[in-house]
């Protein structure tokens, strides 16, 4: 997995970093699942071409993701190693698949087809390790917005902030009636995660849902 491979090198790369760590990164990476706190591994920069690799906040972002992805892999059901090496198929027994014909040197391959633009928007179910991704990111959330009466979206923003979201991924906040949603973009390595936050002055509802990487998250059309 993607995903498990990105976990290594950053746990290799990110020793030195982890020790200079200051205390409010320390303390804002933790998730009050079960009283316990998770140290978030240290991710190098993707292509320095990216708008996001360039901003300086994008590095814990990308430690805060997988964080919390980690504590989720840990509960992923694996499947058991069998006892012996499956039986190799005679060779005289298998038949033959024949290989493709190679092109000439002068005849390219045709492009592929560009994807079906209503298709990208529809919502993709979300795995079960980033449906628990969604509920600790909902509880950090959710907790740290307790006791915000009457917010504005300004507020809203920046507490989305200090728990380690960047501008980049957070959609909003803007003021809907008496509440202000939110929309964060927590899609990485080819994940689908997106979730929506409803805030009033008594309770912060999250909904999380999957969307293609294709689109916004904003841009996904909802099931409900």
């Amino acid at each position: 997995m993607a995903l498990c491979a990105l976990a290594l090198t950053l746990t290799a790369c990110g020793s030195e970093r982890a020790a200079g760590k200051d205390a409010r990164a320390g303390t804002e990476d933790r998730v009050e699942a079960d009283g316990t706190a998770t140290a978030p591994s240290t991710v190098s920069p993707t292509d320095s071409s990216d708008p996001e690799s360039s901003d300086p906040d994008f590095l814990p972002f990308m430690e805060l993701l997988v964080s919390i992805a980690e504590r989720c892999l840990k509960f992923e059901p694996t499947e058991e190693p069998p006892m012996e090496p499956p039986e190799e198929p005679d060779p005289a027994e298998s038949p033959l698949t024949p290989l493709p014909e190679p092109l000439p040197p002068d005849e390219t391959p045709p492009p592929a087809e560009p994807g079906d633009p209503e298709e990208a928007r529809k919502e993709v179910e979300l795995s079960p390790v980033e449906k628990c991704d969604a509920r600790l990111h909902s509880r950090r959330i959710t907790k740290a917005l307790k006791g915000t009466h009457d917010p504005t979206p300004g507020q809203v923003k920046d507490v989305l902030r200090g728990l380690g979201y960047i501008d980049l991924r957070i959609h909003g906040p803007q003021r809907s009636g008496e509440s202000v949603e939110f929309t964060l973009d927590l899609r990485l390595l080819g994940g689908l995660l997106c979730l929506s936050g409803n805030v009033t002055g008594t309770k912060t509802v999250t909904d999380p849902y999957g969307g293609s990487p294709e689109v916004a998250c904003t841009d996904v059309q909802r099931l409900h």
